[in-house]
């Protein structure tokens, strides 16, 4: 008893520490892309949307973190209700699974095939376009620092 009278700091530190530990840790190795916008998902979007609206100020950055970081702590909350539930077989199961994912393509922006071969017999080299735009940027920031 003595022990925790001479460090009952240290250790409320260390157990803050540790779990906010392992929820980064849970974050990291779930999945951060879902169709179906499953587990930690809505949280990552709802941080990316509110990050590009601080326009680089740091408290709301700071403040955006903070929010992300309670968003995750109620993921696991849930899951682990749902578990005590029986609405789920495992504690992570809402947010360690196997993501589903849309294969992008090419085709996506193109109504039928036919728009597709089209779009590429109008424009046989996309990659020259692309490197004459790059070059006209850098024109136009070298033209826009000279002003």
């Amino acid at each position: 008893m003595n022990f925790i009278k001479n460090h009952w700091f240290g250790l409320i530190v260390s157990l803050i520490t540790l779990a906010f530990l392992c929820v980064f840790a849970l974050v990291l190795i779930a999945p951060h892309q879902d169709e179906q916008g499953r587990g930690f998902v809505p949280c990552i979007e709802k941080m990316a949307e509110n990050l590009h609206e601080c326009r680089g100020q740091n408290l709301c950055a700071l403040n955006c973190v903070i929010e992300n970081t309670f968003c995750n702590i109620k993921v696991i909350g849930q899951g682990i209700k749902q578990w005590a539930a029986g609405e789920q077989p495992r504690p992570w199961s809402n947010y360690l699974f196997e993501p589903e994912l849309k294969q992008p393509s090419a085709a996506d922006d193109f109504e039928t095939e036919e728009s597709l071969d089209e779009y590429y017999q109008n424009n046989p080299d996309i990659s020259l376009e692309m490197s004459e735009l790059y070059k006209l940027n850098q024109q136009l920031e070298q033209d826009t620092n000279e002003q």
